[in-house]
């Protein structure tokens, strides 16, 4: 079988990148990126800027208001709101524009609680009076105004709502998962085209809440419903009507509470960049310059289709986000799900699209009126670029892990302690004012199976590893039972949507191990928030090779701990761990008699030894979970 590449993790630069390089190159960069990312009262906000180095840019400021208003200004005069002025700071090399780079930081004051500050930046030259740039004037990814970028943050103690932590998602990509029993019955794979309609319904998924209740679903992940040409929907006709095909507005309110009644939440797939070309809006305005929404759309002949289009695809037309008019619209679209609906959740597709102040608005009009609501940004980005969105969205899809995850055991690209060393890092880096949801595959990208040529073995040790890590996990419909794809989805992503099979094609020792596994996170809190330690594995005869497929990690919450222990080798090992020692120094002292119950139906085994230590055998691809017991503080 040829290499399979995992494409969606391809390295690329991600849109935060170009935006700086293409506006260091123009000669001035902010990029929203400011100090602290989720400003708290009282706290005064750092901004940063990048200036090419090469050019005469001598003063820089900012102007803000703190009203809601739009700041004004140029060259120094505020002409609405406030001026501070940034102080010139190092001069570094920029590698990715092979520009020398000279940095500027402008000070912004604190404020109380509830304040919305905007503000933008222009930059100039004292001897040239003819040199003057914006901030981010030159953007590659969306539009900016002509007289430059307007930014925003709020000042707030806003939290990601606490019901998130302890969740368990399942998305479901309606049109693949299930129809009802009266009505025409899901297509198999080869029905139909790979991207056309399969007859899935969302009477289809009112039909499996047993199914999903007994899995462990506490909340349901919907790709977006409205009105739409196509089979993913991720270009909205109609942001406020239920796609027929799926059923009617009254269907989704139906599911809605049967899932509610279930203590089962609902998260709406929502898509902020771009609509449908046959959405009402784009429509007139393509057929009228004078109509009321030409200008939320950019028409020019320098695009392929004659305006701008996400990827250059023509039936999806980009909005242009920073209008006020579309902002109205589409925040007013969001409340109408949330509020009049019930809906509990918005996943935000294509987060990196709009500004960061687009999302700065959605944020704080969410908040203020359904404040228990979550937002989950889809930010296809390094975390170092994620974090920036802090304040902006409640939570994030955590993609780096997703491919640290498939790496280590779909694609066996990279050993097992590799992947702890990283987790252990990057518990100091992630923001803590941010959820995240950790994930193994979805609708974007290959199915973990076809990832992992097949071998389920694989699956259901990632699974153990996913399962028993902070951070809300989302399950990919079909998953849970096996479902894979039928053929290349870096050629066509739809085949990575493959039609859910219902019949004795699923993997029943496959779903019993998810079952068993979502039980037990939610039977044991340290699994879902206890500290993560990963812990020394002796290999008691092996290589170095097979050494560093072997890993384990202790999930502790005040007297609760569980240990992991995972062989990700295609052969069977035995290891020894130093338990009591390890545990001692964590200030938790294991008693005499048994000390560990063993969580997981596995074939691995273990026993213990002199002086504390615990042996296991370990089966090829295989993992053990262990409950501590009998153990009490120090």
């Amino acid at each position: 079988m040829p290499e399979i590449i995992d494409f969606f993790f391809s390295p690329y630069p991600s849109a935060q990148t170009r935006r700086l390089r293409a506006a260091i190159e123009d000669g001035l960069a902010h990029g929203s990126r400011i100090t602290p990312a989720d400003p708290k009262p009282g706290e005064a906000v750092m901004l940063l800027f990048s200036a090419q180095a090469q050019l005469p840019i001598e003063r820089v400021a900012v102007y803000y208001t703190t009203d809601g208003t739009p700041p004004a200004g140029e060259r120094g005069t505020a002409t609405n709101g406030y001026v501070v002025w940034a102080e010139a700071g190092e001069h570094t090399q920029d590698d990715e524009c092979a520009l020398p780079v000279r940095h500027w930081r402008a000070i912004l004051p604190a404020q109380h609680d509830g304040t919305l500050v905007r503000y933008c930046a222009d930059a100039w030259s004292l001897s040239d009076t003819q040199a003057h740039w914006y901030a981010d004037h030159a953007d590659p990814i969306t539009v900016p105004p002509e007289h430059g970028r307007s930014y925003a943050y709020h000042v707030d103690t806003w939290t990601p709502p606490k019901w998130w932590q302890d969740a368990i998602v399942y998305q479901i990509f309606v049109d693949r998962f299930n129809a009802a029993h009266d009505e025409p019955p899901l297509l198999e794979h080869d029905a139909a085209p790979i991207t056309g309609f399969f007859g899935g319904t969302l009477r289809g998924i009112i039909e499996k809440l047993d199914y999903l209740e007994s899995l462990g679903i506490t909340c349901l992940w919907l790709s977006p419903l409205f009105e739409s040409p196509t089979h993913h929907g991720y270009n909205a006709s109609d942001y406020h009507t239920v796609a027929q095909r799926y059923g009617t507005n009254e269907t989704l309110r139906e599911l809605i509470r049967l899932a509610h009644e279930r203590g089962m939440r609902i998260m709406l797939d929502f898509v902020a960049n771009h609509t449908s070309d046959e959405h009402p809006a784009f429509k007139a305005a393509q057929q009228d310059q004078e109509s009321a929404t030409y200008d939320w759309y950019a028409f020019s002949d320098a695009y392929a289709h004659g305006y701008r289009s996400y990827a250059m695809v023509a039936n999806m037309p980009e909005l242009l986000t920073e209008n006020p008019n579309v902002q109205r619209y589409l925040f007013d679209t969001a409340l109408y799900w949330l509020q009049d609906f019930g809906a509990d959740a918005l996943r935000l597709d294509y987060v990196p699209g709009p500004t960061h102040a687009f999302w700065t608005g959605l944020q704080t009009v969410v908040k203020t009126h359904v404040p228990e609501a979550l937002t989950l940004g889809e930010i296809t980005a390094p975390m170092q670029h994620i974090v920036d969105y802090a304040g902006r969205v409640d939570a994030f899809m955590d993609f780096p892990l997703a491919e640290q995850l498939r790496a280590v055991f779909a694609a066996r690209q990279r050993p097992l302690q590799d992947l702890l060393t990283v987790l252990e890092a990057r518990q100091h880096h992630l923001p803590t004012n941010m959820a995240r949801a950790t994930l193994l595959d979805n609708h974007d990208m290959h199915r973990f199976l076809w990832l992992a040529e097949e071998d389920h073995r694989r699956l259901k040790l990632a699974a153990t590893c996913h399962l028993t890590l902070d951070g809300t996990p989302i399950i990919y419909y079909g998953t849970e039972v096996g479902l894979s794809q039928y053929s290349d989805a870096h050629k066509e992503n739809a085949y990575a949507r493959a039609p859910m099979f219902w019949d004795e094609r699923q993997d029943t020792h496959l779903l019993a191990h998810y079952r068993h596994l979502l039980k037990l996170r939610q039977t044991y809190p340290a699994l879902r928030s206890g500290q993560f330690l990963p812990i020394p594995v002796q290999i008691v005869q092996g290589s170095a090779e097979i050494a560093r497929q072997v890993g384990a990690y202790l999930r502790i919450l005040e007297t609760q701990a569980v240990l992991v222990v995972l062989n990700n080798n295609e052969e069977a090992v035995q290891v020894r761990i130093a338990l009591s020692q390890i545990l001692h120094n964590q200030g938790i002292r294991l008693m005499h008699g048994d000390i560990l119950r063993h969580l997981l139906p596995v074939e691995s085994e273990y026993r213990e030894s002199v002086q504390g230590e615990i042996e296991f055998h370990l089966a090829a691809l295989d993992g053990l979970l262990l409950h501590i017991t009998s153990s009490q503080l120090v």
